[in-house]
């Protein structure tokens, strides 16, 4: 188990938190779209259901945030 220094220094570089929730996103789409599942995602203050088609057409287009997330930067995200 890492000692809580560790914890506090990673935690306290807001890059390496911002990577780690980035590669989540997408592995969390990945995830819903091998399983043909719509995925929840929070857009405009409201909850909505992504279909996988758009899921999948979002990473092909080279996305790596998530719509509707305050700190996505760039174009929109799911």
């Amino acid at each position: 188990m890492a000692d809580s220094g560790t914890v506090r220094h990673v935690i306290a570089d807001s890059d390496v938190v911002d990577e780690a929730l980035r590669r989540a996103a997408v592995a969390a789409r990945r995830e819903y779209v091998r399983a043909g599942l719509s995925m929840p995602v929070w857009r405009s203050g409201r909850l909505v259901w992504i279909e996988p088609t758009e899921l999948e057409q979002y990473e092909a287009d080279g996305h790596t945030a998530t719509r509707g997330h305050d700190g996505a930067k760039g174009k929109d995200a799911i």
